[in-house]
């Protein structure tokens, strides 16, 4: 029938909009429940009587007795399968107990067993603890003693060695210097101090305008050789690479800071000329950076080689920078201080190679004025902070033979080395070819001006009016090459703008007189002997 309240009848896919429908659809579920709560509990009466029916058979009530047998559940047969089933259960878990109870007895007895040894290895090792603690701190003492002497020894061996190895170093030095007839000389009418290797005078870098180019080139390929063989004796790397003399390229050159000791394919100094080639231009690979070599060679005079090409004009100087800088940085890493950090000194290289090579040593005390602060101060932190052994490493000293690359004692790409270096106030070898190209030009330019005296005015008139540059460079050489002194009395008289005997020269002179003494302006002079 359908609800009062919804008016539809009943269904089971239908949701209920109402509590009526929805009491009216539990109820056949409550009823169903209500059947199957009421038989569960007879079956547990039953299955309890069944239970206890065993003991209380004689004290059952008439009422409980017509129940049992009715449903037939305490019958003798089933009271003596229960009581078998129950002794079996005894039984079994007699045999269990007994089981247990004989591996506990096992467990129990290996437990001991353990306990036994463990008691004799504690034994054991107290026995052992107590027999190493005996006399402990005296056998550390002994022990520690041993160690430092041997230490201390091994360390005065290898002082020892090392000092013979600087003996060595300093004997091979020497000996390859006067093997080179590397000697101190005097100019005649100069009074100036000039040094000879080999053969001939070694260029000084401010006086490169008035030297011939043969002899420039010499001297610095026997600097170069003499370089690499002092360098290779004394363990040492040189902060720019030098190239010898090797097949197909017969000159010596040498690389920049930046560019040295890298990683070529035989190219070396070849390159140098190769790239300037069309051809070469073309093959080499425009994705790899080839460092090219500054020359340490000129093949005509120095004056002559800036007009006609600036380029290598500019490379060669720079090579001849980069290496006196390697004769500086040798003296330095030997503890040998030039007298002053300023660029000349840097150039003048035949007196850094002297006193590297041929002046008798100095007093040790000398060689480390400049730094006995810094070891006074280093000792100090050393032994505010170390412990007190009787191990002490001694600082060697910056003497000739002493820091080098190859040798773990007195490494110089140690922290004391990188140290002893830090202290230099050597300039950069940018700043010194810029002085140096400076220095080069501005004599160039004053040497364009010379003095010419009463006769020479007179030859002059009475040969030619035709200008000095036909002159031949052997007639100019006299006056070029009288010294860098004069040189440098030129250039500040021309700067100075001091030129006696100009305004004569200028001037027109009266008939008949002789010629005056005036500055005249020699051009050419720089392709001859300047």
């Amino acid at each position: 029938m359908s609800c009062s309240i919804c008016s539809r009848a009943p269904h089971s896919r239908l949701s209920f909009h109402c509590p009526t429908c929805a009491r009216n659809q539990l109820y056949q579920l409550r009823i169903d429940s209500t059947q199957v709560l009421l038989d569960k509990e007879v079956l547990g009466k039953q299955i309890e009587t069944a239970v206890t029916c065993g003991s209380s058979w004689d004290k059952l009530f008439p009422h409980e007795q017509e129940l049992l047998d009715t449903d037939k559940a305490c019958s003798p047969r089933w009271v003596l399968q229960t009581i078998s089933t129950r002794h079996a259960v005894s039984l079994a878990k007699r045999e269990l107990a007994s089981h247990q109870l004989e591996a506990l007895k096992l467990e129990v007895e290996a437990k001991k067993t353990e306990i036994a040894k463990r008691k004799e290895a504690l034994v054991r090792r107290r026995s052992d603890a107590e027999s190493a603690k005996f006399q402990l701190e005296e056998r550390e003492t002994g022990i520690l003693a041993g160690v430092q002497n041997t230490s201390k020894r091994v360390e005065h061996v290898w002082h020892s060695l090392h000092s013979k190895t600087a003996e060595s170093r300093i004997y091979l030095c020497r000996e390859v210097a006067n093997l080179y007839g590397l000697r101190k000389a005097t100019k005649k009418g100069q009074g100036r101090e000039t040094y000879v290797l080999g053969c001939g005078f070694i260029v000084d870098l401010r006086d490169m305008n008035g030297i011939p180019h043969e002899q420039i080139s010499t001297s610095f390929s026997n600097i170069a050789h003499l370089l690499i063989i002092v360098s290779h004796y004394l363990s040492l790397r040189l902060p720019a690479e030098i190239t010898l003399p090797h097949k197909n390229y017969p000159v010596p050159t040498i690389y920049t800071l930046s560019a040295s000791y890298r990683s070529r394919d035989g190219h070396d100094g070849a390159d140098y000329q190769a790239s300037s080639s069309p051809a070469a231009s073309r093959t080499v690979d425009p994705r790899t950076y080839t460092p090219h070599p500054r020359p340490l060679f000129i093949d005509k005079p120095l004056p002559r080689l800036a007009k006609e090409d600036p380029a290598t004009y500019a490379f060669f100087l720079e090579g001849a920078t980069l290496l006196a800088w390697n004769v500086a940085w040798l003296c330095r890493t030997q503890g040998i201080n030039l007298s002053s950090d300023s660029w000349e000194e840097v150039c003048d290289i035949g007196k850094s190679l002297w006193q590297l090579l041929v002046a008798p040593p100095a007093h040790p005390s000398t060689l480390m004025r400049a730094f006995a602060g810094r070891d006074t101060q280093a000792q100090m932190k050393s032994a505010k902070d170390s412990p007190r052994t009787t191990i002490q490493r001694t600082t060697s000293f910056p003497m000739l033979g002493h820091y080098s690359h190859g040798t773990a004692h007195s490494f110089l790409g140690a922290s004391e080395g990188v140290e002893f270096m830090r202290m230099w106030k050597l300039p950069t070898p940018t700043k010194i070819v810029d002085k140096l190209k400076s220095n080069l030009l501005g004599e160039m330019a004053s040497a364009e001006w010379e003095l010419l005296e009463e006769k020479e005015w007179d030859d002059t008139a009475i040969e030619s009016p035709r200008p000095s540059v036909s002159q031949s460079p052997k007639e100019v050489a006299p006056g070029s090459q009288s010294g860098s002194v004069e040189r440098d009395n030129r250039t500040s008289q021309t700067r100075s703008g001091r030129t006696p005997g100009h305004e004569n020269a200028s001037s027109p002179r009266p008939k008949g007189t002789k010629g005056t003494k005036g500055w005249t302006k020699v051009a050419g002079r720089g392709h001859g002997s300047v």
